[in-house]
């Protein structure tokens, strides 16, 4: 993993915070031409190996990375660059970039054994929430420590410092899986953020209680759960159950049938829909998956 410094001697290292209502509109006295030395500052750290050097296997995230910071040059000042195995990350502070890119590394490992190989991920470390609101659009960061979007994955700092170091590379492993698995045909949000979830935790040695906490309460104390799987209205309207309810479809799916069915299945999805994919996978339809997940569910969620 390389580290680099993003603003060289030349440019300026710092400036005032951005209007919390646009985080890209550079502050006043911050004129375009400072943006653009920053700009350029980025694009030469960004720049590959020499032409007599080896083809360089981070090529087109190189690019991309360079297209994002030209899309917000302003909130760049004073950012580092580091390139991992399979990611390129671009943000503040440094120990925090260095950081991801080390969790990018192993999570990126994780996705491979799981998916298979893939082209890997821009990661993008802006400084406040507002920011990462405008890098994620469309997609919404509110009550998330990263979305992944647009085939980059994007840090919302706050949220992220105050996750514990397992969970960290949960999140990062988490956004690679959804990076990697990006395909031409939506599927559906329970076996999207299931999956994400299944391949995040996977490695991550916490009980079924610990990782689906909010679900067994609601279940112990007879609150309305695993009447179905998730989607999007009960992501919107109770997320941590709804990604708990998900994660252990995608787990049981897992111990009935092999992960690599469960990853069959999620392929088979991409190119022919759910309801063909667990018929031609699986051998179920969605109500008999349903009735046998919510047996699953609540066994483990019985267990001490």
């Amino acid at each position: 993993m390389t580290v680099t410094s993003a603003v060289p001697g030349g440019v300026p290292g710092a400036r005032a915070e951005a209007d919390r209502r646009r985080p890209e509109v550079p502050p006043h006295g911050f004129r375009p031409r400072r943006i653009a030395a920053v700009a350029a500052a980025l694009a030469a750290l960004l720049a590959g190996p020499a032409a007599a050097a080896p083809p360089d296997p981070l090529l087109p995230l190189r690019l991309d990375a360079r297209a994002a910071v030209r899309e917000h040059p302003g909130m760049w000042t004073g950012a580092s660059v580091a390139r991992g195995e399979r990611a390129v990350v671009v943000g503040s502070p440094r120990p925090l970039v260095a950081e991801i890119a080390a969790l990018a590394d192993r999570a990126g490992r994780t996705v491979t054994r799981i998916w298979g190989g893939y082209g890997g991920a821009v990661v993008l470390v802006p400084r406040t929430e507002e920011q990462a609101a405008v890098l994620a659009e469309p997609a919404k960061v509110d009550g998330l420590a990263a979305v992944a979007t647009g085939g980059r994955v994007i840090v919302q700092p706050a949220a992220f410092a105050r996750l514990s170091a397992t969970g960290r590379l949960v999140v990062v492993t988490h956004e690679l899986t959804h990076v990697a698995t990006a395909g031409p045909r939506a599927v559906p949000m329970w076996l999207m953020e299931g999956f994400a979830d299944y391949v995040g935790y996977l490695d991550s040695g916490l009980p079924v209680r610990t990782v689906a906490a909010e679900l067994a309460a609601d279940v112990a104390a007879g609150r309305p759960a695993l009447n179905g799987l998730p989607g999007p209205a009960d992501f919107a309207a109770r997320p941590a159950q709804a990604y708990e309810e998900a994660w252990l479809a995608c787990r049981y799916v897992a111990a009935r049938f092999g992960e690599r069915r469960l990853v069959a299945l999620y392929r088979a999805a991409l190119r022919e829909g759910i309801g063909a994919a667990l018929r031609e996978v699986l051998g179920l339809s969605a109500d008999g998956l349903t009735r046998e997940w919510r047996s699953y569910a609540r066994e483990q969620l019985a267990r001490s």
